[in-house]
């Protein structure tokens, strides 16, 4: 990013799904959350998305979403594409949907957001390990 202003984050939301309104241009983001919850690891999240807007670039970035546990002992996914801003005030949305996602274990996770190699902002989540209930007989 070499002579370019880094862009800042005004928000960076995990949810379920963005629906985008091709009429009004507005995103409704549904399920929105900070937790995962599985009893078997690892375990597949069948659908995430996470859902920025940015602000305060000019011209075009190469932008990568990374997950990685927080530790940084493992990465889980990345995916990058390009992000254009016309001007240092122009808000660009960016929405990544990342499908069936495999979390080894429990624990705290992050999402790691970057302009080339410049950390833009990050955004943290948990991965909590619930017990099945087992069926009891009553008495």
């Amino acid at each position: 990013m070499v002579d370019k202003p880094r862009p800042r984050a005004l928000a960076f939301i995990i949810c379920d799904t963005v629906i985008d309104d091709k009429a009004t241009n507005k995103k409704s983001l549904i399920g929105l959350f900070n937790n995962i919850y599985a009893s078997n690891f690892p375990c597949r999240h069948s659908l995430i998305n996470v859902f920025l807007t940015l602000t305060e670039g000019y011209g075009n970035y190469e932008c990568s979403l990374i997950c990685v546990k927080d530790d940084e002992s493992q990465k889980i996914v990345r995916l990058s594409g390009p992000l254009t801003f016309d001007n240092p005030l122009s808000v660009v949305e960016a929405k990544f949907e990342i499908r069936g996602m495999v979390l080894p274990e429990p624990g705290m996770y992050r999402f790691d957001f970057l302009c080339g190699d410049v950390p833009v902002v990050s955004r943290k989540f948990k991965v909590i390990k619930i017990e099945r209930k087992t069926h009891e007989p009553n008495g």
